[in-house]
């Protein structure tokens, strides 16, 4: 009997996933400056993503702010290649408004043994004078 318990245990266990986390946990990044280059990392933890899965949202969009990736070169059989990390989302740029913009950061784990599981994180982002 202490069996079967264990196993149902481990089989339920699998079955099930941690939710995806978006850091910072504050609502909001660090504040920029007007013409002065900007760069601030997001990250995303909980499970696998990809290009398909994120999507970030800088609003309005003619903060002179743009995002990406983070990237890492590589060689791989005498190859230089290039590796797009979706887990960490980069924010940069160098602002050309000043104001208060958001940062919507949302999407979903790809799924594996079970579905995906979909995060939404919305910061608040200052560009000063």
């Amino acid at each position: 009997m202490k069996f079967l318990i264990i196993l149902v245990v481990v089989i339920i266990s699998g079955c099930s996933s941690a939710s995806p986390e978006v850091l910072p946990e504050v609502m909001k990044l660090s504040n920029a400056t007007l013409k002065v280059k900007y760069h601030n990392e997001i990250e995303i933890k909980g499970g696998p993503v990809n290009k398909t899965s994120v999507s970030v949202i800088i609003t309005p969009s003619n903060s002179g702010l743009m995002w990406k990736p983070k990237t890492t070169m590589y060689v791989f059989a005498g190859e230089e290649k290039m590796n797009e990390d979706y887990h960490k989302i980069i924010i940069y740029g160098t602002p050309s408004k000043v104001g208060d913009f958001d940062v919507i950061v949302s999407g979903h784990t790809l799924g594996t043994m079970y579905s995906g599981i979909g995060f939404y994180r919305k910061y608040r982002l200052v560009i000063n004078d």
